[in-house]
């Protein structure tokens, strides 16, 4: 079967109808988007129960923080529902001036799989939408919804979902860290960039916070420190360059972590090389310590890194 493809504009059919529908049919549900407002989550929040209680679905959210936009009380509302059913979660993508890797976070995905044996369905949805209310309902908006029994574009959306879920900028936020993320909304929101001159000790404050805050998987790094660490308690002083890839390519399988394997060795590279102590990088952590050509250990800063 071909796939069947829908162009939406929210002016000949809400995108909050058709969400609302697959919700109703899915075991698995995963949506990034730029920003979510409570408006959105209302649209939608009777077929998202339906979806967990009665279709025991996992659902993910990711939500971008870029310039304060995302709702606190959006936040607030999806760690309700996380407080209440242990297959809902929801990360956060860093502001582009607070993460790691300085990209404005704007994709608007959306994916449905119902996995059902007798009659899969593979329903993936990317255009303009936010998860707002006008996004899903009154915005003159451009969606395009792709509907399949095979994964064609679904499987492509999800490796860009997935790329997106493993990168250093998603965290998990904590109720401490909503807080304190709502005064500074409140704040940009009243004030404008006029704010942002007053409220650099906040910030700077919510910034720190969440660089210590998890991600939903290892990091790169944090799976570099962990074996070196791991090596070093077995009696090792310096770790080769060799051992570190192998090792690591058995954690990132066992685990389902999606890194691209092709290029993966590169990778590591790149954060050692970014994290060496002494490297000019912008966001070297000053990690690791190369004691001569491919042989690694930690720094003290290495040896008790808590972020991800």
């Amino acid at each position: 079967m071909t796939a069947k493809i829908q162009i939406l504009s929210n002016t000949n059919y809400a995108l909050a109808e058709v969400i609302k529908s697959e919700l109703l049919e899915s075991a698995k549900v995963n949506i990034a988007v730029a920003f979510l407002k409570k408006t959105g989550i209302d649209h939608i929040s009777k077929a998202l129960d339906y979806a967990l209680t009665k279709n025991n679905a996992t659902v993910e959210i990711i939500a971008g923080l870029d310039f304060k936009t995302t709702d606190y009380k959006a936040l607030l509302t999806l760690e309700e529902i996380k407080s209440k059913n242990n297959r809902f979660a929801y990360y956060c993508f860093g502001d582009k001036r607070d993460n790691f890797n300085d990209l404005v976070f704007h994709p608007k995905i959306y994916l449905f799989n119902n996995d059902a044996p007798s009659h899969k369905k593979y329903t993936s949805i990317v255009g303009s939408s936010n998860l707002t209310g006008g996004g899903l309902s009154s915005n003159f908006e451009v969606n395009a919804v792709f509907r399949e029994e095979k994964p064609v574009y679904y499987s492509q959306l999800e490796a860009i979902y997935n790329e997106i879920k493993f990168t250093d900028s998603v965290f998990i936020p904590t109720k401490d860290y909503l807080e304190k993320y709502a005064i500074v909304k409140e704040q940009i929101d009243r004030f404008g960039e006029k704010a942002e001159s007053s409220l650099k000790g906040a910030i700077n404050e919510l910034k720190k916070e969440e660089e210590n805050l998890p991600s939903p998987f290892p990091t790169m790094k944090k799976i570099i420190i962990e074996i070196i660490k791991t090596k070093q308690n077995e009696g090792l002083k310096v770790v080769p360059l060799k051992m570190i890839y192998e090792e690591s390519e058995k954690i990132v399988t066992e685990k389902q972590i999606a890194f691209k394997m092709d290029t993966f060795r590169n990778s590591i590279r790149g954060e050692l090389n970014k994290h060496e102590q002494g490297s000019k990088h912008p966001d070297n952590k000053s990690l690791f310590v190369r004691s001569s050509v491919g042989y690694y250990s930690l720094t003290d800063k290495g040896a008790v890194y808590n972020g991800r």
